[in-house]
C-alpha cells in the first residue's frame, strides 16, 4: 500500500468520525434528553443556543416547578417548552391542566395550541392562569395531547396567599336598627 492511499484512508476515517459525531450529537438533542416532558419557567425559554449541550443546560437551568402569584394581577404567567419523543403528525395540540392536590385529577383548564408545521419535536409557548378561575395553592399536572394521546407531561405548583376570613362580622348601626324595627 502506498503512502498516498494510507493518507486518503486516514482522511476518510476522520471525515467519517466527524459525521458520526455530528449524528450522535443530534441524537442527544433536547428531544432526546427531555422527550415526553414539559419544562416550565416564569421567563421565556431560549429558542436556540451555540450547541445542543448548551441548549439542554440552559433549559435545565431555567426550569422550575413552583410559581408565585402576581399579586397585583392575581395571575400566574407560565412559559413552557414541551419536547416530544417522536415528531408529531398533527399541528393541533390540546393542553390540559389538572388539579392533583387532593390525589384525584380534576380538570382545571383546557386549551388548544397550534404548531407551525407537522413533524415538529418541540413546542415553546406560554399561558396565564387567573386566580378567580383556578384558585390558589394547587398541584397541577399539565398534559399535552395529540388526537387524544398524551405526548408530553409535567407537574408544577401555583402558590399564593389565600384569603383569610376571620369569621367576624361587623354590622353598622343602620343594619341593627332595621332588625330591631321588624
Amino acid at each position: 500500500m502506498s503512502l498516498r492511499s494510507i493518507s486518503v484512508l486516514v482522511i476518510s476515517a476522520v471525515v467519517g468520525l466527524a459525521l458520526f459525531a455530528g449524528t450522535a450529537e443530534a441524537q442527544k438533542g433536547p428531544e432526546r434528553t427531555f422527550g415526553g416532558k414539559i419544562m416550565l419557567s416564569d421567563k421565556k425559554f431560549p429558542s436556540y443556543a451555540k450547541s445542543v449541550p448548551a441548549y439542554v443546560a440552559a433549559i435545565k437551568k431555567q426550569s422550575k416547578n413552583q410559581f408565585w402569584e402576581d399579586k397585583t394581577k392575581q395571575t400566574w404567567k407560565i412559559h413552557f417548552a414541551a419536547f416530544f419523543k417522536k415528531p408529531l403528525n398533527d399541528i393541533e395540540v390540546v393542553v390540559k391542566l389538572y388539579d392533583t392536590s387532593s390525589g384525584n385529577r380534576m380538570l382545571l383548564a383546557s386549551f388548544e395550541q397550534f404548531l407551525d408545521q407537522r413533524g415538529q419535536t418541540a413546542l415553546l409557548s406560554q399561558f396565564t392562569l387567573d386566580r378567580k378561575l383556578v384558585g390558589v395553592n394547587k398541584h397541577v399536572l399539565m398534559v399535552l395531547e395529540v388526537q387524544g394521546r398524551a405526548v408530553a407531561s409535567g407537574k408544577f405548583k401555583i402558590l399564593g396567599t389565600e384569603e383569610r376570613l376571620s369569621g367576624k362580622v361587623d354590622f353598622s348601626d343602620e343594619d341593627t336598627k332595621k332588625n330591631d324595627d321588624e
